[in-house]
């Protein structure tokens, strides 16, 4: 999820740098660890009673380990998409973590077992028409579903009977849903500013994370 006005405004951060340069301040690192530390713990805990191992402690060290990459590539990888794309027409673009939001993540997933939070977003400012917005919202749903598209492929060339294959399968389901999700065309979510931009666009796309999910979950992989 990307936050910025509709329609064009002029904001000066007295934030200078080249155009199309990635750049990250070190609040904003800070946002980004917190976040994913938070998540990977509230993945932890939903799959805390998984057995993915005999030995306790490198069960432990799995389900974390999981648990990290399956934050990094769905969550960080859909912030990276509006904020590497917003740099690109020179604004200032960074994550901010809600507190509330992952106070929320840590409370569904140890009492409910369920992950449902609103982490943060990607703030934005500067010179930003309705295109742009809309381009900038595009692009976090679009890196998910192009990381499950891949990770639908690699499920079927894999044996369902191994871990490899259900945590590659776990990656598809999250970058689906996800991306899915943000296409929800009311506000605040990435589909609004979408289909503001391009009515085309946004149903192509949100079709193309439909017939994704539908793969995963009625186990065509």
């Amino acid at each position: 999820m990307q936050d910025s006005a509709d329609g064009l405004r002029r904001v000066d951060p007295g934030y200078r740098a080249a155009r199309g340069k990635i750049r990250f301040s070190k609040t904003e690192v800070l946002h980004i660890a917190a976040a994913i530390a938070v998540l990977s713990i509230a993945f932890s805990l939903i799959m805390r009673d998984s057995y993915l191992d005999p030995d306790p402690t490198k069960n432990i060290i799995l389900i974390v380990g999981m648990s990290f990459m399956l934050v990094v590539c769905s969550f960080l990888f859909h912030e990276f998409g509006h904020k590497f794309v917003a740099q690109r027409y020179n604004t200032w673009s960074e994550f901010r973590a809600y507190p509330a939001g992952l106070a929320m993540a840590l409370f569904f997933s140890l009492v409910i077992g369920v992950l449902f939070a609103a982490p943060g977003a990607v703030y934005i400012r500067g010179n930003i028409d309705t295109a742009m917005n809309g381009k900038i919202s595009l692009a976090g749903p679009a890196v998910n579903f192009v990381i499950a598209a891949i990770a639908i492929g690699v499920c079927l060339m894999l044996d369902p009977s191994t871990l490899i294959y259900s945590i590659i399968r776990m990656l598809a389901y999250l970058n689906a849903f996800l991306g899915l999700f943000n296409m929800l065309p009311i506000m605040p979510f990435d589909g609004s500013k979408i289909v503001r931009w391009s009515i085309p666009i946004y149903v192509i796309t949100a079709a193309i994370g439909a017939v994704e999910f539908i793969i995963i979950y009625t186990s065509v992989v």
